[in-house]
This record gives structure tokens, sequence and C-alpha cells, in this order.
């Protein structure tokens, strides 16, 4: 199940990250950034395969889908999680 993010409010990876912790985000990337990118926030969901069908559905030019932090987390072995 995804939601479409009305007002797609521009922000970085890292942001969106925090923002949206416990879900999938697709992001439309406009600079590419390597340590920190940004972008325009679209859709959220709990599933990331839905997320990258949608990806190629729309098409989105530049779209990336990301974790939120609570699951970055949840898949760490213990590691620094690096957004």
């Amino acid at each position: 199940m995804y939601r479409k993010i009305e007002n797609s409010p521009r922000m970085t990876m890292h942001e969106a990250s925090t923002r949206y912790p416990d879900d999938y985000i697709l992001m439309q990337m406009e600079e590419s950034n390597m340590i920190n990118p940004a972008g325009i926030v679209l859709y959220v969901g709990d599933d990331d395969d839905e997320l990258f069908s949608l990806q190629v559905k729309q098409p989105v030019p530049r779209g990336i889908v990301f974790e939120g932090d609570n699951l970055q987390l949840r898949y760490s072995l213990g590691g620094l999680v690096v957004g």
C-alpha cells in the first residue's frame, strides 16, 4: 500500500528517511550531491516492489526508491547506517 504525498516537499534523502522512518520512499532526484542528494518526495509506502513498479509506470525521471530510517536499522547487522 502506498500514498501520494501532497505538495511534494523538496528535501534531502536523509531528511526524507527521518520524516518517513517506517516507509519506503519514492523520490524524484533533482540534485546529485553524492553525500546527501536532494529531490522531491512523491510517494511513500510499505512495499518497495509497489513503489518500484509505480516508478516504471509513471515514469519518474531520475526516480529512486529507498528505505526510511527504521527500515534501514531493522536490516542492519550492527554496523553504521550511512544516509
